[in-house]
């Protein structure tokens, strides 16, 4: 189905009285919110460098047509900055929008990282506090266990430096792990997209 064949036409009359019709652009359905973390009817990908919507439409939908279920469900309403750029796109984008500036060694912001691994569990959390040069400069690393009766937990603190363009490809790549409509619900919602828009 062509997305943009499910769009309502509207009439409009021109100031010498004719009337012309044309396909509203602005019509616009989204998936209920709840739906989109139900993880019984998506499965998680991620996007290949090179890869398009279309591309992927067509590899697992066998349709390329079916490219707005894989934006619409990610809730991609830019195609061209909401998905993740190609390696040589992206490198373009950076030697265009930083022509003032060496991106890789000027400074985006200093994090502080504190990581924290449960041995019970053998789970791993992250976490990454924004912090200023001051506090970059004057931060101590270090690493600290504790034993508890359902194991030990190491926590470790250490200072990271992000510059320019770290902090771009880290945006860049956050884009490519996706949720994509398992393949036996498709029917359903492009037939509730058609009667939508109707």
């Amino acid at each position: 189905m062509q997305y943009f064949r499910t769009l309502p036409q509207i009439t409009i009359t021109q100031p010498n009285g004719t009337q012309s019709v044309y396909t509203n652009l602005l019509a616009r359905a989204s998936l209920i919110k709840d739906s989109l973390s139900n993880p019984l009817i998506f499965y998680s990908y991620n996007v290949q460098d090179g890869e398009t919507p279309e591309i992927i439409a067509d590899k697992y939908y066998n349709d390329s047509y079916r490219y707005w279920l894989v934006t619409m469900v990610n809730n991609i309403l830019d195609p061209q900055w909401g998905w993740p750029l190609s390696g040589k796109n992206f490198e373009d984008y950076i030697s265009k929008k930083y022509t003032d500036v060496n991106p890789y060694n000027t400074v985006h912001h200093y994090e502080k990282v504190i990581t924290q691994y449960e041995s019970g569990t053998q789970t791993t959390t992250v976490n990454r506090i924004e912090i200023d040069e001051d506090t970059y400069n004057n931060l101590v690393e270090s690493t600290h266990s504790y034993t508890f009766s359902s194991g030990t937990t190491a926590v470790s603190v250490t200072k990271n430096l992000v510059t320019l363009y770290q902090y771009e490809y880290d945006l860049n790549e956050s884009k490519r792990n996706i949720k994509l409509l398992k393949k036996e619900f498709a029917n359903q919602i492009e037939q509730n997209l058609i009667d939508l828009m109707k």
